[in-house]
């Protein structure tokens, strides 16, 4: 598939760098427009439009990162948004910039006997406008166990091919 306008939240972790690659590699050469968007959280003890210098310091920080991994220069815009949470402000900014897909990193909370998506990725799934695609962090220390008897792994050798 291929996306002409699309957004990519950067958070500023390990994840941004296969993100921007992954946004990068859905959208055509010939006509692309990518908008790379973080967005400040900001706890519901303080007022909305607070003005914190360090955070946007880092943001901006962050953008010129994911700019510069792209490897882009005049197709790509950079946002900061300020919002209590980030799925609902980047559904509004997919609307306003017409994207046709939304990338992000996708966290996996792991508990007792199941496995969730983050919030903000669960929200997006469900009320995005457009195509929303998750990158996931490989889990650490990852461990297959037999937990479903009736699941079968096979592992397939291919000569170098």
């Amino acid at each position: 598939m291929s996306y002409s306008r699309i957004v990519c939240l950067v958070r500023g972790d390990d994840t941004d760098l296969e993100v921007v690659e992954t946004a990068v590699s859905l959208s055509p050469r010939n006509n692309r427009s990518i908008r790379f968007v973080h967005v400040i959280v900001v706890g519901h003890r303080y007022s909305l439009d607070a003005t914190d210098p360090e955070s946007y310091a880092r943001a901006e920080r962050v953008l010129q990162d994911a700019e510069r991994a792209s490897g882009l220069r005049g197709e790509v815009q950079g946002a900061i948004l300020q919002a209590r949470s980030i799925g609902p402000v980047l559904v509004r900014e997919a609307l306003d910039f017409g994207a046709e897909a939304i990338v992000l990193s996708a966290k996996v909370i792991s508990r007792i006997d199941s496995r969730d998506l983050d919030s903000d990725s669960e929200y997006l799934i469900v009320h995005a406008p457009c195509a929303v695609i998750l990158v996931r962090e490989a889990e650490q220390d990852f461990e297959m166990t037999n937990d479903h008897p009736n699941m079968q792994v096979e592992a397939v050798t291919t000569n170098g091919r």
